[in-house]
């Protein structure tokens, strides 16, 4: 596909001295686990926050082989404003700031700094009634390729607003939800590429019922739509694929005992792709479902569980996802957390679209993640911790054109410190 490929530039070592001097001095984990009190804003309360991160990052730009290192300074202020009520209820927070890369090893990798970030919102009208109805958006933007089929950072910025009907009749037992999405995922346009062409929207309908049947057990039934078009094309002519993707599962929720909690869901979803010419690409139509258990006593909290579902792409208009994961939180003497989490993804991918025919169809990547943190709590609105992160994915796809891998190994180093009063 014209454009869109692995980018480099000619890095060469140089600076990891320095890089190593810093990391050494300024070794700050991930997101703040405690709040503290805030500041009363009527019958609200504000909230304000920041988070300072260090990062050493292994592979910056996602790359195959040879990658470059580079430090990171990411910096997070945030917003939380709450105003709980019977009648008319409002909650919005935030965290959006700057990456900035100091090109350590190479002076071309401090092109990918940016602004990144996430913040969400939800308004509701009479939500603790029998019927309520709730406004909410939530946008982010992020550069993360995890879950696209190529490589390399591509800017872009997600953003969903969302109605949303709650009917609780029965005191509760009963709960439906009616919703409806409209969900856009743009790129922003890059030098040398046509990033732009990977840029969708979607109109998403959700429903869901939930039967309480016993006091903490209770019976589900979900489905959700996405109808994702993608508007713009190649310099060639030829878009992405469009799809109607549709998923079914029913559930059940459940606590066994006080410390043993149990999901399972399971159903049936298709893309339902639209014809079109010059492509004979399947559907994705499968079993779908999740089944989780998780341990909570005391100061531990363990979970583990699979997961099977699919998605839109570009270029393979479509991916089925399997995945196991497991998660460990270990309170240590009040004020000490120490986080693991473990991940496998098993990604098979749809025929290859007209523009990417040069590549061989019947890709499957596998994607592996695994971290550990140690927290450390010195007030209820002060924490700082380290932690260590891996990431990966192996796949025998090259991208067209480039002829260039799409694997990736990247570790990364953090040291966070995070104020949230």
């Amino acid at each position: 596909m014209p454009g869109i490929v692995n980018m480099r530039g000619n890095f060469i070592s140089g600076k990891r001295a320095l890089l190593v001097g810093m990391l050494c001095l300024l070794l700050l984990p991930a997101q703040a686990l405690s709040r503290g009190r805030g500041i009363k804003a009527g019958a609200g309360r504000l909230h304000m926050s920041l988070d300072l991160d260090w990062v050493y990052d292994s592979n910056p730009g996602y790359f195959a082989s040879n990658p470059v290192m580079d430090l990171l300074m990411r910096i997070r202020p945030g917003l939380s404003l709450t105003f709980p009520s019977e009648t008319v209820s409002f909650e919005l927070n935030s965290r959006v700031g700057y990456d900035y890369y100091f090109g350590i090893d190479n002076s071309t990798t401090s092109n990918l700094s940016t602004f990144a970030g996430e913040a969400d919102l939800r308004l509701g009208f009479n939500p603790e009634g029998q019927v309520s109805f709730f406004v909410e958006d939530n946008f982010s933007r992020t550069a993360d390729p995890r879950y696209t089929s190529l490589s390399g950072k591509f800017d872009r910025t997600d953003n969903e607003a969302k109605a949303h009907l709650q009917i609780k009749p029965g005191g509760g037992a009963l709960m439906f939800d009616l919703a409806y999405g409209f969900f856009i995922d743009w790129f922003d346009e890059q030098q040398n590429t046509e990033s732009q062409a990977l840029s969708s929207y979607a109109h998403r309908a959700y429903f869901s019922a939930k039967w309480k049947f016993l006091p903490k057990t209770a019976v589900t039934l979900d489905f959700d739509s996405d109808i994702r078009r993608y508007p713009n094309s190649y310099s060639t002519g030829e878009k992405n694929i469009d799809v109607n993707a549709i998923r079914a599962t029913v559930g059940l929720l459940g606590q066994i005992t006080p410390t043993l909690a149990v999901s399972v869901r399971a159903g049936y979803g298709d893309s339902l792709l639209p014809s079109v010419q010059n492509y004979t690409g399947s559907n994705y139509r499968s079993a779908i479902g999740q089944a989780e258990i998780s341990y909570r006593a005391a100061t531990t909290f363990v979970q583990v569980g699979y997961l099977r579902n699919f998605q839109p792409v570009v270029l393979f208009a479509w991916f089925g996802q399997d995945r196991a994961y497991a998660r460990l939180r270990q309170q240590i003497a009040g004020r000490f957390v120490l986080s693991l989490d473990a991940a496998y993804d098993y990604l098979s991918y749809g025929e290859p679209v007209a523009a990417a025919a040069a590549a061989q169809g019947g890709r499957s990547d596998h994607l592996i993640s695994a971290g550990v943190s140690f927290d450390v709590h010195f007030l209820d609105w002060i924490e700082i911790g380290l932690a260590y992160g891996l990431q990966a994915r192996f796949s025998g796809w090259q991208q067209p054109q480039a002829n260039a891998s799409v694997d990736y190994t990247k570790h990364l180093v953090t040291f966070h410190a995070a104020l949230d009063y």
